[in-house]
């Protein structure tokens, strides 16, 4: 029976199986299984190696994004220039690695813009400055935002965070990093701000959602964060008119590629508004 699976740690609150047999489902495909499997760093040597000719394909969470990278035997070039690898392909004994999480925000990101009526580029911030972090650097440059600023706690005493930077040299970016913590950063970086990207955990930037309040009304915000699907940061731009993408969005698209990725199909419209309607429903 062909399979697929998600792995990584914790990995009980994954959404995956659910949009991928959306997608198969609305494709014809039956018969297959998807799995959620508890795979942490350590096990991840053991686990990769067990994989069998059924299995069509691996979607990849922490911690495992950049622990799987040396267990390949191709890396695509933008998750190695990542360092973060979200998809696994085994083909003809060939496992193959891939980055679908920047596919994921830019999609979310641009179909935001144009249904509100705005251009692609200008200014970014992102927020954070992790591996999802990363892969917003190259989402919005990608899209055309040609000034960056990465407001991080991991900029504070002028320090570089270090795989960040390492990132961003890889796919010759420039960026100019600020302090988090420090009192009315953000407010000031959000102030010229077209488009503002929140790469936080759940929760993290809540303290400062009051320094969104800069924020032009000509600028659109994304939220990676999806459980709760509606975060202290996303109503605070909504109240003010800002178009929002959220994070449940770049979840689905980045499975979409995936989805492609593992069966050769390309998912349609109607495809990936039944996914929504079920996660909307759930």
């Amino acid at each position: 029976m062909p399979w697929a699976a998600v792995i990584g740690s914790p990995i009980e609150h994954s959404l995956s199986p659910l949009i991928h047999q959306e997608l198969w489902r609305s494709a014809g495909i039956t018969g297959w299984e998807y799995r959620k499997c508890e795979v942490d760093a350590q096990h991840l040597h053991q686990w990769i190696a067990s994989l069998d000719s059924e299995c069509v394909g691996v979607s990849i969470t922490m911690p495992c994004k950049k622990a799987v990278i040396p267990l390949l035997d191709v890396v695509e070039p933008q998750a190695a220039a990542l360092s973060s690898v979200n998809t696994l392909i085994p083909s003809g004994g060939v496992l193959s690695g891939f980055n679908t999480d920047v596919f994921g925000m830019s999609r979310a990101i641009e179909l935001s813009r144009r249904n509100a009526g705005m251009d692609l580029g200008g200014r970014a911030i992102i927020i954070g400055s992790g591996a999802t972090a990363a892969s917003a650097l190259a989402a919005v440059i990608s899209l055309g935002f040609r000034e960056v600023d990465v407001v991080a706690r991991a900029f504070s005493g002028g320090k570089l965070p270090a795989d960040f930077n390492r990132s961003a040299m890889n796919l010759g970016v420039t960026y100019s990093g600020h302090d988090l913590t420090a009192a009315g950063t953000l407010s000031r970086c959000c102030e010229q701000a077209d488009l503002v990207v929140s790469t936080l955990p759940s929760g993290a930037l809540d303290p400062y959602v009051g320094e969104l309040s800069t924020m032009p009304l000509r600028s659109s915000f994304l939220d990676v964060t999806y459980a709760p699907r509606e975060t202290a940061a996303i109503s605070c731009c909504l109240e003010r008119g800002i178009p929002v993408a959220f994070g449940v969005e770049m979840l689905v698209y980045q499975a979409v590629l995936q989805f492609k990725l593992m069966t050769g199909i390309e998912a349609d419209s109607h495809a990936i508004s039944s996914v929504f309607q079920l996660l909307e429903a759930k």
